[in-house]
């Protein structure tokens, strides 16, 4: 093989490692064993040891970064959340625990690896029930996945002002899931 053709392989086989099962990112816990080629030892790259991770439970609520809203995550399907595609409902609440239509955004992302998931989901609002659809909630990969909801109040359909929608004040909540 060519020198150059040489490069070209140690640069196909560190991209292709790159968010493999058995890299050393920071806060990854050593698994037991070695690397057969060069003795050093193998990290495993998982939920051991993460101590930031929220526990599912349907229903679970957590209070916006700037306390306007609450986010209730209603259901995950799968329950808990597990790996590859995952359907989620989500409730917005204002203070007085209404639900709330508006605008939303989710970013799905690896704090560790420094990746997002490779696509967004669907995002649909459910005026029955009031809540929204978020589908595939793409976990493509074992570790702890950050999703991040934003959102923004908008009008009701009969053009009345939603609450806070004067101010048309965003808010955001953080869920963080360990997917085995």
């Amino acid at each position: 093989m060519s020198h150059s053709g040489t490069h070209l392989t140690l640069l196909i086989a560190a991209a292709c490692s790159a968010c493999s099962s058995s890299n050393s990112f920071a806060g990854a816990e050593p698994a037991t064993g070695s690397h057969a080629d060069t003795g050093a030892p193998t990290v495993q790259v998982g939920c051991a040891g993460q101590t930031d991770a929220d526990a599912y439970v349907a229903g679970m609520k957590k209070t916006g970064e700037s306390g306007r809203y609450s986010f209730e995550l209603v259901s995950s399907m799968p329950a808990p959340p597990a790996l590859d595609d995952n359907t989620f409902v989500l409730k917005v609440r204002g203070s007085d625990g209404l639900s709330l239509n508006g605008e939303l955004g989710v970013a799905l992302d690896m704090p560790q690896h420094g990746h997002p998931s490779p696509a967004a989901p669907a995002i649909r609002f459910d005026e029955h029930a009031q809540a929204f659809s978020l589908d595939p909630m793409d976990l493509f990969m074992v570790g702890l996945w950050r999703i991040t909801f934003t959102f923004r109040p908008g009008t009701s359909a009969d053009g009345a002002a939603g609450e806070a929608s004067t101010t048309n004040a965003a808010d955001v909540a953080v869920f963080r899931f360990c997917i085995e």
